[in-house]
């Protein structure tokens, strides 16, 4: 047997590092085609760890395709086909449409805006307001203090140093966390997407927001469960129809939003989270909590996340820095129960093996130097004036009877609901979001955030300040009246 080198000081569990190197040796030729593995008890004597630990890591191999376990117990190399040894002289592209079972439909290409145009849509931070610098000074920092560790395979976990600063910072929110119950993740949406394959069966339910994240539904519905919509009211979720569908459709959990939802921007009050959770508690409903925005409030006083009232772990709070600093880093973490943390570790494992070290050790440096504090200040006096210039904009410009607007209390988006019926009777939609574009203003459209076959009960429309300052924005919204006041008979 090859000698194997197993570091105890590192976060990348024992079993892992132990399947990695022997699929490098395999990967290599070292160990070839149908050679014996050392047994279990044997190679576990010769390393001095649990034989439990060298069966998981031959159970990695297999998984991964490096090996295969034969009759008597032994597990040998396995023999992997080789490439086609002839190739026509002319290469026919592959049909994947039609080996496809059930391809996804495709989305259709979203206008480009143009020089004139007051782009409301998208949802990233504001690149003008990135603390590029800064990260460029923490990138040095983490290669300096670390390179080899760094450029290595990670931890299914993640970076340990960052995943002790979320707990941390989850604690001041009021939900105490260990590091062994945080794993990091590449975005908030790759989070939910390991959730998702961990938690649900092929056509399970699932209660979502109606109207609600619209790629949290289309995961949803990709990993072959039912979005479930619930209706939203004023302060969230409408708990009575929540109760009716917990008891008539048997969702496997609740995917929420409850501080500045998207699309709506709308928070939950603090009474409202609690009967939530005791609406779940009652009938052993997993919450996944989508706390996108978490840090982004500007008016009021904070509301403790789902997470902090969690009293029966019953809870999977979902975060990012994307919507923060730099959605091209694509670092977030998930904070649930140790064991469903380990589960999803699992799950993850066998996709990318713990993703990339760099970015993780990269905020941790702005985390640790304070650069994230200092940031997060920048952003709040930024969009505070930009939300109050919405808001302020809307009471001007869009105080038709029949045009309703939600005032957010923070994150970046806005919802306004037409009644057509009050606006010269034109209902719909796809009519009025082509209308606004003509008069230079982009938005996203309502319809596309509600589950499929749910019926919107008005016509809407999102607006995002994420990367529209104050002037565009007066003058967007001044825009969007004009159009609304032109179509009154």
């Amino acid at each position: 047997m090859l000698l194997l080198t197993l570091d105890r000081s590192r976060p990348e569990p024992l079993y892992l590092q132990i399947a990695r190197q022997l699929a490098a040796r395999i990967e290599s030729g070292a160990l070839g085609p149908g050679e014996v593995l050392s047994p279990t008890r044997l190679l576990a004597q010769r390393l001095g760890v649990n034989r439990s630990t060298v069966c998981r890591a031959y159970a990695q191999l297999q998984a991964s395709g490096h090996a295969e376990s034969h009759a008597g117990g032994y597990t040998r190399v396995r023999e992997r086909a080789a490439s086609t040894a002839t190739t026509p002289a002319v290469a026919t592209a592959f049909d994947w449409q039609a080996h496809l079972h059930s391809p996804m439909p495709q989305p259709k290409p979203a206008p480009v805006a143009g020089d004139g145009d007051i782009d409301f849509r998208p949802l990233a931070p504001d690149p003008r307001l990135a603390p590029v610098h800064a990260l460029r000074r923490a990138m040095k920092l983490a290669v300096a203090d670390d390179a080899a560790s760094l450029l290595d395979y990670p931890g299914p976990l993640g970076h340990l140093p960052l995943r002790q600063w979320i707990t941390e910072r989850m604690a001041r929110l009021g939900a105490p966390l260990t590091a062994d119950s945080v794993m990091l993740c590449n975005g908030a949406q790759h989070g939910l997407d390991l959730v998702f394959r961990t938690l649900l069966a092929p056509g399970a339910n699932v209660a979502v927001e109606a109207p609600g994240y619209a790629c949290a539904n289309a995961l949803i519905a990709q990993h072959g469960a039912n979005p479930i919509g619930v209706p939203m009211r004023d302060d969230g979720l409408d708990l009575a129809a929540l109760a009716a569908v917990i008891a008539q459709q048997r969702p496997a959990a609740l995917y929420t939003m409850p501080n500045f939802q998207n699309p709506t921007g709308i928070t939950t009050p603090i009474a409202h989270r609690e009967q939530l959770m005791r609406l779940c508690e009652a009938h052993a409903l997993p919450i996944i909590e989508d706390g996108f925005a978490e840090d982004m409030k500007y008016f009021g006083r904070a509301v403790p996340p789902l997470k902090a009232l969690d009293r029966q772990g019953l809870v999977i709070h979902v975060g990012t820095f994307s919507k923060l600093l730099f959605p091209g880093l694509r670092v977030g973490w998930i904070a649930a129960s140790p064991t469903l943390i380990a589960a999803l570790a699992a799950t993850r494992s066998t996709a990318d093996l713990g993703g990339s070290a760099l970015p993780a050790a990269a905020l941790w440096q702005l985390c640790a130097s304070g650069e994230f504090d200092r940031h997060l200040r920048r952003l709040h006096t930024e969009y505070r004036r930009r939300m109050q210039r919405l808001i302020r904009a809307t009471r001007t410009w869009l105080t038709s009877e029949g045009v309703r607007c939600s005032v957010p209390q923070g994150g970046y988006v806005c919802w306004v609901e037409v009644d057509g019926n009050r606006i010269g009777g034109h209902t719909d939609e796809a009519e009025l979001i082509a209308a606004l574009a003509a008069a230079g203003v982009l938005v996203t459209p309502g319809a596309g955030c509600y589950p499929t076959g749910h019926t919107p009960a008005s016509t809407a429309f999102r607006l995002s300040i994420a990367q529209v300052d104050e002037a565009a924005i007066e003058r967007g919204v001044q825009r969007i009246g004009e159009v609304l006041r032109a179509r009154r008979p």
